[in-house]
């Protein structure tokens, strides 16, 4: 770790095989505090590299606890870190997706910076969170989702938890969510907070073994960065399709969406995102069951399902207002419950 530090003081980046050490010191609880904490802090006044990010995602996946789940699973997971104040739109569109036959392992946590965090208005609809992998895999097989709570799945990160609670700023571990889903997924729409993760992001992503992936960051007049697709403003994308890399802009007009401002999307609490999430998937109308259509049929695209958003925009429509989207959370919630 002395070493590490040095590099990181002279301002130069680490290699994955550094930074994977470091974390593998970090995550066993061999560290000190404070080299963990100067660690951090030097990471923290800039954007981790491509290798950083690899390395220590690739040593929190040998740490976390797994779950079973099917091969072309995917994954909605976002960083958070944005502040926002709209509802839990990629939780949302896990339940869409799913419905439409496409396997989701939805890792999550509680509220770090937004309002309502996935465990937060999963627990508010009644789906019990904190289930073991048996129970998840479960899931998964006889409803095609399941929630993946991030803190029964990342027990190692008990060493690190009191040293980022005194920091008090992002660092890395933001970063890692979507970078390491218990269920292996190799199919992901992730939301970064800043558009210049977008391409780092899923340049890790597919060195990591990724099929399909899709990063995005969108933007908003009022709200500013999303790390959803965003229909007040555009996003940035970066996808690979299994055989390259692409980077676009994409407006909410370019799959027949309106341009809507965030106000009919702010929320603030769980109880009022769980309220907004039933609203949606009971088929009411308007600019929040427009992103979720928008990211509901990203997540159909990274999971092979369609071959346009335009396409997973109709399926994404047909599942909410079949009743299907909503009954597979009703589902979801009953089964953890009474498990």
């Amino acid at each position: 770790m002395k070493d590490i530090l040095t590099i990181l003081l002279k301002g130069q980046s680490l290699t994955q095989e550094q930074t994977r050490s470091a974390f593998e010191s970090i995550m066993s609880g061999t560290a000190p505090a404070a080299q963990v904490g100067a660690f951090l802090a030097l990471l923290a006044g800039r954007d981790p590299t491509v290798d950083e990010l690899a390395g220590a995602a690739t040593v929190m996946r040998q740490f976390a606890v797994r779950v079973v789940a099917p091969e072309n699973a995917i994954d909605t997971c976002g960083t958070g870190g944005t502040g926002s104040r709209i509802f839990n739109v990629s939780t949302t569109a896990a339940m869409v997706a799913a419905a439409c036959g496409v396997p989701v392992a939805k890792h999550g946590n509680s509220a770090v910076t937004s309002r309502s965090g996935s465990a937060d208005v999963l627990t508010r609809l009644g789906v019990r969170v904190d289930i073991d992998p048996d129970l998840q895999a479960r899931c998964i097989k006889e409803l095609g989702v399941c929630f993946c709570f991030a803190p029964r799945h990342h027990p190692a990160m008990r060493h690190v938890a009191e040293i980022r609670n005194s920091l008090g700023f992002a660092t890395i571990f933001n970063l890692m969510g979507p970078l390491t889903n218990p269920a292996g997924a190799r199919r992901q729409l992730a939301g970064v907070p800043r558009p210049s993760l977008v391409r780092p992001m899923l340049e890790v992503l597919v060195r990591l073994g990724a099929v399909r992936a899709m990063v995005v960051c969108g933007t908003d007049p009022v709200e500013g960065a999303l790390c959803e697709l965003s229909i007040g403003g555009p996003t940035r994308v970066a996808l690979f399709d299994g055989d390259e890399i692409k980077t676009l802009e994409l407006s909410a007009k370019d799959v027949g969406l309106q341009i809507s401002t965030a106000d009919d999307l702010r929320i603030d609490s769980p109880e009022a995102s769980a309220a907004k999430m039933r609203e949606i998937l009971s088929g009411k109308s308007g600019p929040a069951r427009d992103i979720v259509l928008l990211n509901s049929a990203a997540a159909l695209w990274v999971g092979g399902k369609v071959e346009s958003l335009r396409e997973g925009v109709k399926l994404s429509v047909a599942a909410i207002d079949s009743g299907k989207a909503l009954k597979t959370l009703e589902n979801l919630a009953l089964l953890t419950s009474s498990s």
